[in-house]
């Protein structure tokens, strides 16, 4: 490091510390503030939000003014600290731990780190909501089976059958023969050496298949070879739409080609297929 990088580096240290001082005032004088008018609910000191709040505001305001970015909110880490130490310490050592402490602190760290925390409950709680709905879904999904069986028996008496005649079947052999007819080479390996080749960049190509949520209460054996089938058309239809891409840009080939199967959307009621290759004209 030379001496100007050195230089710069020290005044932006020192500007940091200039706005985290002055964001870390302002949350005290706030705090301060509230405490001395006595501004709370239950006995519960609103200082403990709004402290936090305008230390973080104040000193990114100034950041942006005399440095050009935000550096993190420092302060309103300071005063969260400084503020619970007060009042759960200091002020009030007994109160202990029941649902008021825990609905204040956890509204103290909304107001330090909100991004943190707004992160955490809506990813955290929409994945856990997916999650139990899913095994909601395994434990009534046989409860429901049984019920609908006997209602077919007694009630409609008809055989229980779920239709799924208009799913259609995926022809194997008139993908293969389409895929052949392309004059175009799927190459998973990357050693080519010995071929003489343009090297076009790198492709990919996405098909999105939605679960057909018919067969849900139909037989295993047939789900399980319906989504099979369903999966191989996915695929195939993404190798032909690969290659075209490829194709259009002068190729005749993919190198290195790699197929990723993935569930998407919520609760996974969606398959994704990806392929990607380097594209290649092979001379």
């Amino acid at each position: 490091m030379n001496f100007r990088e050195r230089e710069v580096k020290m005044a932006y240290i020192r500007e940091a510390i200039l706005c985290i001082a002055f964001g870390t005032s302002v949350g005290l004088l706030v705090y301060g503030f509230f405490l001395y008018f006595h501004i709370d609910i239950y006995g519960w000191n609103l200082g403990l939000i709004f402290a936090p709040l305008a230390a973080g505001y104040a000193e990114t305001m100034l950041a942006n003014r005399i440095i050009g970015s935000n550096i993190g909110a420092i302060s309103a880490f300071i005063l969260f600290i400084d503020t619970t130490f007060y009042s759960f310490i200091l002020k009030n050592p007994t109160l202990g731990f029941n649902i008021i402490t825990i609905g204040s602190i956890a509204v103290i760290l909304q107001a330090a780190f909100p991004t943190l925390i707004n992160f955490i409950i809506l990813v955290g709680g929409v994945g856990l909501l997916s999650y139990l709905s899913g095994i909601f879904k395994k434990l009534t999904t046989p409860i429901y089976n049984f019920f609908e069986k006997i209602y077919y028996k007694y009630v409609l008496k008809k055989p229980h059958e779920i239709e799924i005649e208009t799913v259609s079947l995926f022809d194997e052999n008139k993908s293969n023969n389409l895929i052949n007819s392309l004059d175009f080479y799927f190459i998973t390996s990357t050693d080519i050496v010995d071929e003489n080749y343009d090297n076009l960049g790198q492709f990919h190509a996405t098909v999105i298949l939605d679960k057909d949520k018919r067969l849900v209460h139909s037989d295993q054996k047939k789900v399980e070879t319906i989504t099979l089938n369903n999966l191989k058309e996915g695929k195939d239809k993404c190798l032909v739409e690969l290659a075209e891409i490829i194709k259009e840009s002068g190729g005749n080939g993919v190198v290195n080609l790699d197929i990723q199967y993935s569930l998407i959307g919520l609760g996974g009621d969606s398959y994704q297929i990806s392929a990607m290759g380097m594209g290649v004209y092979l001379k």
